[in-house]
C-alpha cells in the first residue's frame, strides 16, 4: 500500500508539473500562414484499398499480425482550388490528426512510455499546443477550373455553400476569377498545361500533415500534391480502416517489436521500411492515374472515416501523368531517392525528385539517378557530418551522387536546423528555436524552402532556370572545405545559401 501511495503521489505531482508548464507555454504557440502562391488550397484526406501484399514476413510480438502487410493507401491530397477560404466550409481538418489520442499514444509509445496514465499525459500535452491548430485551406473544395471563364459555375459553386459571392479574404467571385491570370503555376484552359504532381513522403516519427504549409502552398502555386501517411512503423500512430469497418493500428516499430526467421537486423529493418515506402509511392502514382482516368465503373472509395470525397471526380484529364516528382525529408528523402531507381518506369513515370536533409542513419543513400534533383539541406545537417556506411563523410557522398547526375543541384540554407521544412517552427516558434538553436527565422526558412521547390518545379517543366538554380558554385566542399573558401548567395527572401553542386552545361 505504501508502494501504491508513493507512486501516487509521485505521478500526482507530475501532473500537476506538467499542468503548469502547459499553460505557460500555450501563449507561445502560433497559427498557420496563409499559402505563398496566387491560388486557394483544397484538401481532403483519402484512405483507398490497394492490392493486398506481404512486403516482409515479420509479426508483431503484441498482437502476432504481419507487420509490413499493404492493405490501403492513405494520403493527404494538397490541390489548387475553384474557391478561395469559405465561411461555411469547414477549414481543412485540425493539424493535429483525429483523434489526438492515437497520435499522443504513439508518440509515448516511440519514446518507451508504456504506462497508460503517462500516455494520456503526452496525449493532453499534444491537444494543449496543437488542437487550436488548423491547415488553412477548404476541405473537399473543387478543383480548379479548366476553364478561366467559366464564371457561371464558379457562382453556382459559391452559391450552393450559401455565401452568395462573399469569401474570407475575397470580396466576390471577380477576385476569384483575377486570380487566375497569374504567370506562376499551370494556365488554366491550356490543355497541354494539366497540373503536375508532388508525391511527398515524411522524415522517421512524422506525419503526413507535419509538412502542411510547405506541401500546401507548394500546391497554392498550381500542383498536385500527395503527403503518404506510411504505414512502415516509422511514424507515431496510424489506423488501417477497411472496407468492412475493421480497423488496424500501426505503431512506430523498433527491432524489439517484432519476430521474424531469420531474426532482422536494424539493416534489415530499414531495407523493409523503404521497400514499404517505395510500395506505398508507386501506390500513389497509380492513384494519380486512376483519379486522372475517372470511372463510374469502379468509383474510387474512401475509407477514410468522416472524409469527404466530392471533389475526386473533378480530377478527371486534369492530371499531368508525365510530370510526377519524388520528394521527401530525411528518412523520406532516402525512400524518396530509392524510387528513383531504374525511373523514370511504366510503373513510376518520375521525372525529377526534390530532397530536404537526405537521412544519415536510414540506410545507404541510391545513387543510380538519371533524373534531375534537388537537394536542400539545413545549415544544422550539413554542418554536423557522421562517418556514412564506409563510404566518407555525409556531405561528400550527397554531393558525389547529384553531381553524377549532371542535372542536379546541391544547397545548404544557413542558419536553419533538421526541423526547419516542418510546420513546428511555425506553431511553436520559439521552443524550436531554443531546442535546435537556429539563427535563421522560422518563416524566412520556410519561404527559401517553398520557393526554391517551386522553380525547381518548373525547371522540369519548360527547362527555365529562376532564382538560386541559376547561381554558380560558391562552397564546393562545404564543412569539409577551408572556410574562407565557403562562399554564400542571398535566397529569394534574404536567407544565405552555401550552393555546392550545379548542373553541368
Amino acid at each position: 500500500m505504501l508502494g501504491l501511495s508513493r507512486k501516487a503521489v509521485l505521478y500526482g505531482s507530475a501532473s500537476i508539473i506538467f499542468l503548469i508548464l502547459v499553460v505557460s507555454l500555450t501563449p507561445i504557440t502560433s497559427p498557420l500562414p496563409l499559402y505563398t502562391g496566387p491560388y486557394e488550397v483544397g484538401i481532403l484526406d483519402l484512405e483507398t484499398e490497394v492490392k493486398r501484399r506481404t512486403i516482409h514476413p515479420a509479426t508483431l510480438k503484441e498482437t502476432g499480425n504481419k507487420a509490413f502487410e499493404l492493405e490501403t493507401l492513405a494520403i493527404t491530397i494538397y490541390y489548387p482550388s475553384a474557391l478561395p477560404s469559405l465561411r461555411s466550409q469547414p477549414w481543412a481538418r485540425p493539424w493535429l490528426p483525429q483523434p489526438v489520442s492515437l497520435i499522443g499514444t504513439g508518440y509515448a509509445r516511440l519514446i518507451g512510455i508504456k504506462f497508460a496514465p503517462l500516455q494520456s499525459v503526452v496525449t493532453f500535452f499534444l491537444w494543449a499546443l496543437g488542437s487550436k491548430t488548423v491547415i488553412p485551406g477548404v476541405v473537399d473544395a473543387p478543383v480548379l477550373s479548366v476553364n478561366p471563364d467559366d464564371v457561371e459555375d464558379l457562382g453556382e459553386v459559391v452559391n450552393k455553400v450559401g455565401m452568395g459571392g462573399k469569401v474570407k479574404g475575397q470580396n466576390n467571385i471577380q477576385e476569384v476569377l483575377e486570380l487566375r491570370d497569374v504567370s506562376n503555376g499551370p494556365r488554366l484552359g491550356q490543355e497541354t498545361e494539366k497540373l503536375p504532381l508532388v508525391v511527398f513522403t515524411h522524415g522517421m516519427a512524422g506525419m503526413s500533415q507535419s509538412y502542411s504549409h510547405y506541401l500546401g502552398s507548394i500546391a497554392s502555386h498550381g500542383y498536385m500534391v500527395a503527403a503518404v501517411e506510411h504505414r512502415d512503423g516509422s511514424g507515431p500512430g496510424t489506423i488501417v480502416h477497411s472496407a468492412n469497418g475493421d480497423e488496424r493500428y500501426v505503431w512506430h516499430m523498433n527491432l524489439e517489436d517484432l519476430e521474424s526467421n531469420p531474426p532482422l537486423s536494424s539493416e534489415d529493418l530499414k531495407t523493409v521500411q523503404l521497400n514499404f515506402r517505395e510500395a506505398e509511392i508507386q501506390e500513389t502514382i497509380s492513384l494519380f492515374s486512376r483519379l486522372n482516368k475517372g470511372s463510374s465503373e469502379h468509383p474510387i472509395i474512401n475509407l477514410k472515416p468522416k472524409s469527404p470525397e466530392s471533389a475526386l471526380s473533378g480530377f478527371k484529364d486534369r492530371l499531368n501523368m508525365s510530370a510526377v516528382t519524388v520528394a521527401g525529408h530525411s528518412y523520406g528523402a532516402t525512400g524518396a531517392l530509392q524510387a528513383l531507381k531504374n525511373a523514370p518506369n511504366k510503373d513510376m513515370p518520375i521525372n525529377g525528385a526534390i530532397m530536404l536533409d537526405p537521412g544519415k542513419g536510414s540506410g545507404p543513400l541510391n545513387d543510380k539517378i538519371e533524373l534531375p534533383t534537388l537537394v536542400m539541406q539545413s545549415g544544422g545537417w550539413t554542418e554536423k557530418q557522421v562517418e556514412f556506411y564506409g563510404q566518407g563523410w555525409h556531405f561528400d557522398v550527397v554531393k558525389k551522387l547529384v553531381a553524377n547526375t549532371s542535372i542536379g543541384w546541391f544547397m545548404t540554407l544557413k542558419g536553419s536546423a533538421h526541423p526547419s521544412c516542418t510546420d513546428a517552427p511555425l506553431i511553436v516558434p520559439w521552443i524550436m528555436r531554443l531546442a535546435t538553436k537556429t539563427t535563421l527565422n522560422g518563416r524566412v526558412a520556410l519561404r527559401e524552402y517553398i520557393d526554391t521547390s517551386v522553380n525547381f518545379l518548373e525547371f522540369l517543366r519548360d527547362g527555365s532556370k529562376k532564382g538560386l538554380l541559376r547561381e554558380e558554385v560558391s562552397s564546393p566542399a562545404g564543412p569539409l572545405g577551408d572556410a574562407e573558401k565557403r562562399g554564400e548567395v542571398k535566397g529569394p527572401h534574404g536567407a544565405e545559401w552555401e550552393i555546392h553542386v550545379v548542373p553541368k552545361e
